[in-house]
């Protein structure tokens, strides 16, 4: 190599450039762990590696703006080993490629539990699908069941908290189920049921959505409560995907990154495989904990403190929404051995930057007493409006076996606002 270079540039030359790469390499250096990445030493820091990948190449470019312009700290770490249920990883072994994707529609079929496209390949022109797939049948953070309490914050950027509410979501997963009983329950077309609801205060307990979800692609029923008469009622739920979150800077869409059936999608690509910082390795959200202990209380008021952010293997995958979505594009950050997402930076019709979504991860026990993955906080910022949401969980649990799908109901809405899920979440 180096008498290539010395033919093409001379000796003097080549020495020159040579000298200069090893300076280079001499002071690149492996960062401690503990290191806090920050805006005053992204720069000095930005070359040097952790586990052998250069700072600078471990951040998105979304990061790098966070830490550049909303002074975003980073506690670095090592990666760690996520654990998971054994049944779920049971059902990856004994029906690893069975699912079949069909080249022309883009539809599965074959598919029982489990995920469905093991190993994807950076060069298959459908890995794009395969990825939106894998994470809409067996993304293990939701598990066969999960719900949660969020303690839920809106700052803005300049003022701070400008309001505060308290929210229950749920998810009740009918098809590829893993964790005891048949795979399938309910319907044949049957996917999942979902709900989202506020539960604090008391006049906006049970505004919110219960939806129900289909693996053919037919449009989600939907049911809301109207609190005016104490009734539930059921809704078009069409478009109900679309619509933004109640109170917050969220779509319903971006539940997990995404909440729709993925051939609502224009298209999926996958862009790249690669590594970025993310963190799950959050407190457990069943302890009592502060919210203040964990955002920065200093503008811009939504900068998440004292977790320890590691460098996770991703796929990057670009999700293209249809005309009618108020996203032009979403680029997601999917775990690349199994499929949830950590972080998506959102695009308004004319292509900018419009919102970064993220999610700070925590091992936990789940209800069936299996090892799982759980949400500490969900955070959603709209860098265009100068405000963020901040879901703290405050009470959760996953894979719950007394939670069936008879439980799981419309009623639910009008139950949340009186109390009537606490059972589900102690």
């Amino acid at each position: 190599m180096y008498i290539q270079l010395f033919k093409r540039v001379g000796l003097s030359a080549a020495l020159i450039l040579l000298a200069g790469s090893l300076v280079g390499n001499a002071l690149a250096k492996e960062v401690a762990e503990g290191t806090v990445l920050s805006k005053a030493n992204l720069a000095s820091l930005e070359n040097d590696t952790l586990q052998g990948i250069k700072i600078g190449d471990l951040l998105t470019d979304s990061q790098k703006m966070w830490i550049k312009d909303y002074n975003l700290t980073m506690k670095l770490g090592k990666t760690t080993q996520l654990t998971l249920d054994p049944a779920y990883l049971a059902a990856n072994k004994k029906y690893a490629g069975q699912a079949k994707l069909d080249a022309s529609t883009k539809t599965v079929t074959g598919y029982t539990a489990g995920i469905p496209f093991q190993d994807v390949d950076v060069s298959d022109p459908d890995a794009g699908y395969k990825l939106a797939w894998n994470q809409y049948y067996a993304n293990p953070v939701m598990g066969d069941n999960w719900i949660a309490t969020g303690d839920v914050t809106i700052v803005d950027g300049d003022k701070g908290t400008i309001d505060r509410f308290e929210a229950i979501s749920a998810k009740m997963l009918m098809e590829g189920r893993t964790t005891g009983g048949d795979a399938r329950i309910g319907t044949d077309d049957a996917h999942a049921r979902y709900l989202l609801t506020l539960s604090k205060p008391y006049d906006l307990a049970g505004l919110g959505i219960y939806t129900k979800q289909y693996s053919s692609g037919k449009l989600d029923d939907a049911w809301v409560y109207v609190k005016s008469i104490r009734r539930t009622r059921r809704v078009a739920g069409g478009k109900s995907w679309m619509d933004p979150q109640p109170k917050m800077d969220l779509l319903n869409d971006d539940n997990q990154a995404v909440n729709a059936y993925p051939l609502w999608y224009k298209s999926w690509k996958l862009l790249e495989k690669r590594w970025i910082l993310a963190v799950v390795t959050g407190p457990d959200p069943k302890v009592e904990h502060n919210y203040n202990d964990y955002v920065e209380q200093s503008p811009p008021y939504w900068n998440p403190i004292n977790v320890t952010w590691e460098p996770r293997e991703v796929y990057v995958v670009e999700a293209i929404p249809p005309e009618e979505h108020p996203y032009s594009k979403k680029t997601l950050y999917m775990d690349a051995e199994f499929p949830f997402i950590y972080q998506s930076d959102l695009y308004d019709r004319k292509g900018n930057l419009w919102r970064l979504w993220r999610e700070t991860y925590s091992p936990t026990v789940a209800k069936n007493g299996q090892p799982g993955l759980t949400f500490f906080c969900t955070q959603a910022i709209d860098f265009q409006r100068n405000r963020a949401t901040y879901i703290d969980i405050i009470s959760t649990n996953l894979n719950n076996p007394d939670f069936n799908d008879n439980a799981f109901s419309p009623k639910m809405l009008q139950a949340a606002g009186q109390g009537g899920l606490d059972e589900y979440l102690k």
